[in-house]
């Protein structure tokens, strides 16, 4: 396996999954390796842990893959202890790793710390507040479009079947999400209103033209 040459910054790589984190510590070439709890909890032991081994945690260069499952609320939380979070995208690393010589099989968070030392990618800035409530009231619109979806393809099966009253209880189900749709819309549309700079988020390009006509009109980048 290969690793860049000279004296390195300290750099973290983490490298996440739903239950932990998996993160190295480069410095001057050593490494030093933490298996911790992908929680609240296990960030601030991060945090003891750099101190323990006299890193710096403010602007210290952590980075991640923030295209990956788990990874957005660690790279969050870390932001907001003052480390510097960097996002390392597949193509890029394969590119570094290719040049690096680095071994395929290689843990992925210590090619993550040798990426952030010398590369030295940008600093990530977290989503705003206004922005993550936003994929929230998103996400819970699109799981009730769901239900909809599926109840409604069940709706003339009952019917050809003769089950008059479920088809009757099916229809009053539907009614019932079309109205917590529309609440929903309304919602993210007063919050759209209420954070205009949201009005150009990618997640609102998918949505009904109702919401996208006014979220559009704002005319600004979400964040």
């Amino acid at each position: 396996m290969g690793y860049a040459t000279g004296n390195e910054p300290a750099a973290v790589g983490i490298e996440t999954s739903k239950l932990q984190l998996k993160v190295v510590l480069l410095r001057n070439n050593e490494l030093l390796c933490k298996v911790l709890e992908n929680d609240l909890a296990g960030y601030r032991f991060l945090r003891s842990w750099l101190h323990r081994n006299e890193v710096e945690v403010a602007g210290l260069r952590v980075c991640m893959r923030l295209d990956a499952p788990h990874t957005e609320t660690a790279a969050r939380s870390l932001a907001l202890m003052g480390m510097q979070v960097c996002d390392a995208s597949p193509d890029a690393l394969a590119r570094f790793a290719h040049a690096q010589r680095f071994d395929a099989h290689a843990e992925g968070a210590v090619l993550l710390a040798h990426y952030a030392a010398s590369v030295q990618p940008p600093r990530w800035t977290p989503p705003s507040p206004a922005y993550m409530e936003l994929r929230l009231w998103l996400a819970r619109l699109h799981a009730i479009r769901e239900v909809r979806h599926q109840e409604a393809a069940r709706l003339d099966s009952h019917r050809q079947a003769g089950q008059q009253a479920l088809h009757a209880l099916l229809l009053r189900q539907l009614a019932c999400l079309d109205q917590q749709i529309a609440q929903h819309e309304e919602v993210i549309l007063a919050h759209v209103r209420r954070h205009p700079k949201l009005g150009l988020a990618p997640e609102l390009r998918e949505q009904p033209r109702r919401i996208a006509r006014v979220a559009f009109s704002e005319g600004a980048p979400a964040h």
